[in-house]
């Protein structure tokens, strides 16, 4: 008997995985979206625009040039507008880091904590700076810490990515909310020395391997309809198996 339970535990959590492995594959989609406009702006002098620029900054500093800020923004519309959105990670690539160095008053920022916010409002490449950028909100940001290592202008040296997590972002953008794009700042600006980090646009760089993205992965609805009510199917039929058995158990032997 108990053999009998233990193999039909064993069958239904791989009939279960089985199911919840084919949709995996056949029905979960991902994509790559690569930044259809970037770029930055420091506080001094606060009406200089960098768009079309090959790198944008994020700076924190109380003297001139002072903070530096990077706006992204990614056309998402091919994702169904009811799609699951399971997972979105924002990819940047590394240019170059300051180091430690007391003499030019700059600090190593490595593990410096670099916050991503949603935009409020639209922007152009070609006309926004530290004066006129949009607003932005902290809700559902997404904080990271900057990794370690220097990255390269040379595409033999290990590309160094950051990454940060805004699914709910993603989230937020498919429920109708306006897709205005993301701002990337220092989540602790006016430092007394300097902390920066250069990061790839999609500008006059070598190839796409440069260009920040957005990573999304989801699934459509009529998708995971479909499997909670495989889901629902394969419970009942174990259970009426499990219930025949267990009748049958039950029954009383004839003298």
């Amino acid at each position: 008997m108990h053999l009998k339970r233990l193999y039909l535990a064993v069958l239904m959590m791989a009939l279960f995985g089985s199911t919840a492995a084919g949709f995996w594959v056949t029905s979960v989609r991902t994509e790559t979206f690569y930044a259809n406009k970037d770029s930055y702006g420091w506080q001094f002098p606060p009406k200089a625009n960098n768009g079309g620029s090959n790198n944008f900054q994020v700076e924190s500093y109380n003297e001139k040039p002072g903070n530096m800020r990077g706006w992204e923004a990614f056309n998402i519309s091919s994702i169904p507008y009811d799609a699951w959105v399971v997972a979105a990670k924002l990819r940047l690539r590394v240019w170059h880091k300051t180091t430690a160095d007391s003499e030019r008053k700059t600090g190593d920022t490595t593990g410096r904590i670099y916050g991503v916010y949603r935009l409020l409002q639209d922007w152009g490449e070609y006309n926004i700076s530290w004066a006129y950028q949009p607003n932005f909100t902290d809700v559902h940001h997404s904080e990271s810490p900057v990794p370690p290592g220097q990255g390269a202008w040379n595409s033999t040296e290990p590309a160094v990515w950051m990454e940060w997590d805004i699914t709910d972002i993603v989230k937020d953008w498919r429920s109708g909310i306006p897709n205005d794009g993301v701002v990337v700042k220092d989540l602790h600006e006016d430092s007394p020395i300097v902390y920066s980090t250069q990061f790839f646009t999609h500008d006059d760089v070598p190839n796409q391997s440069y260009f920040p993205r957005l990573i999304v992965t989801y699934a459509s609805p009529r998708a995971v309809e479909s499997l909670v009510a495989l889901f629902v199917a394969l419970a009942i039929i174990i259970t009426g198996i499990w219930w025949i058995r267990i009748k049958r158990s039950h029954k009383p032997t004839e003298q």
